[in-house]
């Protein structure tokens, strides 16, 4: 899977190994302990786990290329979470399953540049409607992917962000993890 731009086909092998997952935020966090501090837990105990046993945690956090991909099974970060996030440089995030409305968030510096329902960018979108079009225009995934396959375009726009894909050995390695 590694290599290759986020297609129909890795969206397909991604959402077997995550499709369990409520939120996924990829950041710029330099190390596990920064992602833990952000979410409050800074004096929890890294442990390591993996993704074949990813119902098992709250969280867990591993690099992809220089940034950190931070799964949670259970709810989704706040935004003084995602503030925390993103004081190390860019962050995406969104809410993935099945059990919540998708909800994409970007931000840069700390601040929110767009946040939106992928469905209904009418509907809260943050700062505005024109915002989140312009920044969607933007992204390396364009405004014609984010219409026709949202869940694709965030995968594209994450692997551009981080300079490399979630693949195999990704999935297969050990990761810090919260119970």
């Amino acid at each position: 899977m590694g290599g290759v731009m986020a297609d129909a086909r890795y969206l397909s092998w991604f959402e077997q190994w995550f499709g369990d997952a409520d939120t996924l935020t990829w950041c710029s966090a330099a190390s596990s302990r920064d992602v833990l501090a952000a979410y409050g837990m800074a004096a929890v105990p890294l442990e390591t786990g993996r993704m074949t046993e990813l119902m098992e945690w709250r969280l867990l956090a591993g690099h992809v290329g220089d940034r950190m991909l931070v799964v949670q099974t259970n709810g989704c970060p706040g935004d003084e979470v995602l503030d925390q996030l993103a004081r190390f440089g860019p962050a995406l995030s969104v809410q993935w399953s099945d059990t919540a409305p998708p909800a994409v968030t970007y931000l840069e510096e700390g601040q929110v540049v767009a946040a939106f329902d992928p469905f209904e960018l009418e509907f809260n979108s943050v700062p505005d409607v024109g915002a989140v079009e312009r920044w969607l225009a933007g992204t390396p995934a364009g405004r014609q992917m984010w219409e026709e396959d949202w869940a694709l375009a965030v995968l594209f726009t994450a692997e551009a962000l981080c300079g490399e894909a979630v693949d195999d050995v990704w999935v297969r390695r050990s990761h810090t993890v919260v119970r």
